[in-house]
């Protein structure tokens, strides 16, 4: 038996209760695609023991709908043998699904993104195949090889004491795109090409608020599917600067004492983890 999530977008399809719906079919579809890791890809060879993820496949949902493996009906989708299906965005997710399952619905969005993206040659537009042993995409006539491809993006958690009170504080940021819910997180971004994680760190840092770090500590790493990043976060500790935010991407900057949070972001992130990994820190010190 063959065991597949079927994927649209960052989206998931799921049971009326909200697990991921698994997918099961006799053969593999030649659209279906691995989700072993290594380069043998049988479904044997799943990533780990994982008895929250039973799947071996992951497949685009239109490819499934197409072989009438599954099919809409009303507002959700209904497969041979189970109705009620919802698509269900990765996000939403976040807070109910624990983290193995949410690394391996990552590994999902990003090999079927890749798929989608890649069913052309980037350099000469002829259709590629798919290699039988490996995840790659190869072009029959440049030889072109395509390889799902990980954006590493850093985020961090930057401390101070307030100079007036001499409390701990956190500087949390309101992105653009969250200034009509007023969710605050921290500073994070993309790894420009050359650039180390920690060069990338004190960039981002001084770009999006103008401030100076240091004493940049490894906290942990998130795989993060929009659209296939690798959140590495760091804590770090204010050294100098004002703060002068970056318009275009951050509406609201500031340290705020930790007994005196605005709304932070959801819990499932790293940045959510990052916040509480201070505030407990502070906590054992106090």
């Amino acid at each position: 038996m063959v065991t597949i999530w079927l994927i649209c977008g960052d989206g998931i399809i799921c049971t009326a209760s909200g697990v991921p719906f698994v997918l099961t079919t006799q053969y593999t579809p030649s659209s279906a695609i691995c989700l072993a890791f290594g380069e043998t890809h049988q479904a044997t060879t799943i990533s780990h023991d994982n008895k929250d993820c039973p799947v071996s496949h992951v497949m685009d949902l239109q490819d499934a709908c197409q072989l009438g493996l599954i099919a809409r009906y009303g507002n959700g989708y209904d497969s041979k043998y189970e109705q009620n299906l919802q698509l269900i965005s990765f996000r939403q997710l976040l807070n109910t699904a624990n983290k193995n399952l949410l690394n391996q619905l990552a590994r999902a969005i990003m090999l079927n993104r890749w798929n989608i993206d890649h069913r052309f040659c980037s350099r000469c537009g002829v259709a590629t195949t798919a290699h039988q042993h490996e995840h790659v995409k190869i072009c029959p006539k440049c030889r072109h090889h395509a390889y799902p491809r990980v954006q590493p993006c850093i985020i961090v958690a930057i401390t101070r004491h307030n100079p007036t009170t001499n409390q701990p504080q956190l500087l949390l940021a309101c992105h653009t795109r969250h200034k009509d819910s007023g969710v605050y997180g921290l500073i994070a971004g993309f790894v420009e090409a050359g650039e180390t994680l920690e060069m990338a760190t004190h960039r981002e840092v001084f770009e999006e608020v103008g401030l100076q770090i240091d004493s940049l500590s490894y906290f942990g790493s998130q795989s993060w599917p929009y659209p296939s990043n690798l959140m590495v976060g760091f804590v770090a500790n204010y050294a100098a600067g004002e703060i002068c935010i970056e318009p275009n991407e951050i509406f609201d900057a500031q340290f705020f004492d930790i007994d005196k949070l605005p709304k932070i972001v959801s819990a499932g992130t790293i940045s959510h983890d990052l916040i509480m990994h201070v505030l407990n820190q502070f906590s054992a010190e106090s």
